[in-house]
C-alpha cells in the first residue's frame, strides 16, 4: 500500500509540539510560582501526557521498522532515527531485524520470537489468574521482571553494530552539551528523562501486555488483540498502535489507514465475531469488552486447557 508522507510528518510534528509545548509552559510556571502544590500537580500531569507522546514516537519507530513512514527507504530511516528511535535511545536497525524477523516472521515460536521470549521471562505467556485481584497481582508481580528485560532488549541490543552505538552515543553526548551550554539540563532531565523513566515504562508495559499475552498459541489473528477506545488510541496505543490484529495480517498498511481498514474488516463476519477487540482497558461500561476482561478470559481458557 503506498504511502503519504505528509501524515508522517504531522504525526512527528504534533508529538513533538506537544511535549514542547507543555515542557515550555510548565517550566515558566515553575520560574514564576516556585514548586507549589499545583504546580505539581501540573507538572505530574503534563508527565503522564508527555510520556504519552514519547509512546507515540516509540510507535513512529515501530513503524518505520516496515517502512510505513514512507516507502522510500532512505527517507523512512532518516525520519525513523532522528526524530523517534535516537531521541529514544533505540536502534532502528537493530529493532528491524528482532521485530520483523523474529516477532512476524516467527510469531509466538518458542527461541525465535524475542518478544514471546519476554512474555516467558515475565511469566505473561499463559496467566493462571482465577479471580479479579489474582490477575491484578499477577500484572504488578511482572512489571519488575519487564523493566529488566525491556532494557537490554531495546537500548543495549544484541548484534549492535559499533557504528550504530557510536551514532546513538554521539547523539545524546551533543543533545547534553547543547542542552548545558544553553543551562538547560534541569527541563531536559524533568521533562525527558523523568517521564520517560516512570509514566512511559508503565504505559509501554500496559501496551505490550494487551496485545499478546494470555493469548497463546501460533495463528496471529487468534492471539492478537485490538486495543481500542479514546484513552487507548491516545495515550497507550497511539498511531494506529491498537490496530494490532490489521497489522499482523496486513503489516504494510500504514498507520494512518488502520482505523480506515478496521471499518471495512469489521464488516466480515469472521473478522468482526471472532477477533478480540477491546473498546477500553479496564473502566468502562461492563457491557464493552476491555483488555482487561480479555486478559481474564484468557487466563480462564488456559487454566480450563491445563485441566483437561
Amino acid at each position: 500500500m503506498k504511502t503519504n508522507i505528509i501524515y508522517t510528518l504531522l504525526a512527528l510534528i504534533c508529538d513533538w509540539g506537544i511535549i514542547i509545548t507543555l515542557a515550555k509552559f510548565s517550566w515558566i510556571a515553575f520560574l514564576q510560582y516556585g514548586i507549589t502544590i499545583y504546580t505539581m500537580f501540573a507538572y505530574i500531569i503534563i508527565c503522564f501526557i508527555i510520556a504519552s507522546r514519547q509512546r507515540g514516537l516509540e510507535c513512529l519507530v515501530h513503524e518505520a521498522t516496515h517502512i510505513n513512514l514512507t516507502r522510500n527507504v532512505l527517507t523512512n530511516d532518516i525520519l525513523g532515527w532522528v526524530f523517534a528511535a535516537l531521541p529514544l535511545g533505540h536502534n532502528l536497525i537493530t529493532e528491524r531485524q528482532s521485530h520483523i524477523i523474529g516477532h512476524h516472521k516467527h510469531f509466538w515460536e518458542q527461541g525465535l520470537d524475542s518478544d514471546f521470549q519476554r512474555y516467558q521471562d515475565i511469566g505473561l505467556d499463559q496467566l493462571s489468574a482465577k479471580s479479579f485481584q489474582q490477575l491484578m497481582h499477577i500484572l504488578i508481580r511482572s512489571f519488575v521482571p519487564y523493566v529488566n528485560s525491556v532494557i537490554p532488549a531495546f537500548f543495549i541490543p544484541k548484534n549492535e553494530k559499533l557504528s550504530h552505538f557510536i551514532l546513538r552515543f554521539s547523539f545524546w553526548c551533543s543533545i547534553i552539551l547543547i542542552f548545558a551550554l544553553y543551562n538547560l539540563l534541569t527541563p531536559l532531565i524533568i521533562y525527558w528523562f523523568i517521564p520517560f523513566l516512570t509514566f512511559l515504562t508503565v504505559i509501554r508495559y500496559i501496551g505490550e501486555i494487551s496485545e499478546h499475552a494470555a493469548l497463546g498459541c501460533t495463528n496471529p489473528f487468534q492471539s492478537t488483540r485490538n486495543n481500542l477506545g479514546w484513552f487507548n488510541e491516545y495515550f497507550i496505543h497511539p498511531h494506529g498502535d491498537g490496530y494490532h490484529i490489521i497489522h499482523h495480517l496486513y503489516a504494510k498498511i500504514p498507520f494512518y489507514q488502520l482505523a480506515n481498514a478496521h471499518r471495512v474488516l469489521m464488516k466480515d463476519s469472521i473478522y468482526a465475531e471472532q477477533g478480540h477487540h477491546c473498546n477500553a482497558f479496564i473502566l468502562t461500561d461492563n457491557k464493552i469488552n476491555t483488555t482487561f476482561t480479555s486478559l481474564s478470559q484468557g487466563a480462564s481458557q488456559n487454566i480450563d486447557l491445563m485441566n483437561k
